[in-house]
């Protein structure tokens, strides 16, 4: 949140500051145009590391979101045997109720037919009771009353099988029905222990249920967590993306206000130009250089090099420059030179040599472009540009020999990379041009090859 804050802040700023900027109708000098290149590529850099930064953090967001998915993954992976599981037990515990619930209805059954026995023995031994207080009542009867109540021997055969048959039927009924209870009795029991090992069976299944569950629930709450901070970054992610595209939006705005400054210091290096042109000599560049006293290399034109170090070499050379669009060349003369007490291995404060003789037409500094530069009409329609001076030695109307020092080699104006406090040689460099009646003209066809002896 505080990251998000911060970028929001420096959005803001800018905007403000935006708002801000002059139109470029206005007159402005080159160093205020400068000036707004210069404060606008510091807040199109401020605006690119932002955007490096929200995009580090994208991808940060987007690893935790797909390490959240995994983790999810993971969770589910292992969640799925357990609801396996689950279903499986559920279906037993349902399979074993369905059963404690056939056993109980035939338990009813038994227990209603034990009921219905119990009250055919309750009648029987009423019958029985009322028989043996009958026979109590009569006394008792022997095979003599019955021989002498009978009317012949047929008939007291027949009572004595009588009584004897009353008696075993009476006791077959007493024993078939005594039968008849202990094996409901039997089933009965045998139901019970049925019933009692399903309820234990069913009781193992519910604590494992019980477990599984248990266990479905922490899972469930370690992936229901993880999808909230899942939520969260994603969340988060969209809106460092929609800030992406406000940086994005900023970024074009200064890139188009930079683009707008660049192309009126086109403007102004091109009336520069004009003004060369305009108050310079014209003809077929042939140079007079009198009489000069000097020792270096000169070319068949009849310019000297304007380094004379002896590792001077083009940094730049016409070509590169050109596709670039601008006709010049850069020199270098990297050296071990003491500057403020300290040893640089640089080219900054090498000096910086006429390389025809002529009069001054531009001694001046501008911001941004050409920093100290240096113009000198050599006559005839030619003319040297030096430009990034550290320091300039000669002024406006002067009259130059060709190898007489008129300044040393800096890194003002447009220079990459920058100087800094820690760095301040930090692209130093000169840079070279010139021009025959006004018209820009490749420096290498002028200048000796190789440049020093």
């Amino acid at each position: 949140m505080k990251f998000s804050i911060k970028v929001l802040s420096v959005i803001f700023a800018f905007a403000l500051f935006v708002s801000a900027m002059p139109v470029s109708g206005s007159a402005k000098t080159l160093e205020e145009i400068q000036a707004e290149i210069d404060a606008n590529e510091e807040k199109l850099e401020d605006l690119a590391n932002q955007k490096d930064q929200t995009e580090s953090y994208i991808n940060t967001l987007q690893e935790q979101i797909n390490a959240y998915d995994s983790q999810i993954a993971a969770i589910e992976e292992k969640m799925a045997p357990v609801i396996e599981r689950l279903n499986e037990l559920n279906a037993q515990i349902s399979e074993y109720e369905m059963q404690i619930e056939t056993l109980n209805t035939e338990i009813e059954k038994v227990d209603a037919q034990i009921e219905e026995q119990n009250v055919k023995i309750d009648e029987t031994y009423e019958v029985l009771k009322q028989r043996l207080r009958a026979a109590y009542m009569a006394g008792e009867t022997s095979e003599l009353e019955i021989f002498l109540s009978a009317t012949d021997f047929q008939d007291f055969l027949t009572r004595s099988e009588l009584i004897r048959q009353v008696t075993k039927h009476d006791t077959a009924i007493v024993s078939d029905l005594r039968e008849q209870i202990e094996d409901l009795n039997a089933m009965v029991e045998d139901l019970n222990k049925k019933r009692s090992d399903l309820n234990t069976a069913k009781a193992k299944l519910t604590e494992d249920k019980a477990e599984a569950e248990t266990k479905k629930q922490e899972y469930e709450s370690d992936k229901a967590k993880l999808e909230t901070a899942q939520a969260k970054s994603e969340a988060n992610l969209k809106k460092q993306n929609e800030l992406i595209g406000k940086l994005d939006q900023n970024s074009a705005l200064v890139e188009k206000l930079i683009a707008q400054a660049e192309k009126e210091k086109e403007e102004f290096s091109n009336s520069l130009d004009q003004d060369i042109a305009n108050n310079g000599s014209s003809g077929d560049g042939s140079v007079d250089n009198g009489a000069v006293s000097h020792k270096f290399k000169v070319s068949s034109k009849g310019l000297i090099s304007p380094l004379q170090d002896s590792t001077v070499y083009y940094s730049a050379t016409f070509a590169e420059h050109s596709s670039r669009g601008t006709a010049s060349v850069d020199l270098c003369a990297p050296l071990n030179r003491v500057i403020n007490g300290k040893t640089y291995y640089t080219t900054k404060g090498a000096k910086v040599y006429a390389v025809a003789s002529g009069t001054v037409t531009k001694s001046a500094y501008v911001a941004g472009t050409y920093g100290h530069y240096i113009n000198i009409d050599h006559g005839n329609g030619l003319s040297s540009l030096v430009c990034h001076l550290d320091s300039r030695s000669v002024s406006v109307g002067d009259k130059v020999v060709q190898g007489q020092v008129i300044g040393t080699v800096g890194n003002t104006g447009n220079c990459w990379p920058r100087p800094t406090a820690s760095n301040p040689v930090a692209g130093s460099h000169l840079h070279f041009e010139m021009r025959l009646n006004g018209n820009r003209v490749n420096p290498e066809l002028y200048l000796p090859n190789p440049l020093i002896y």
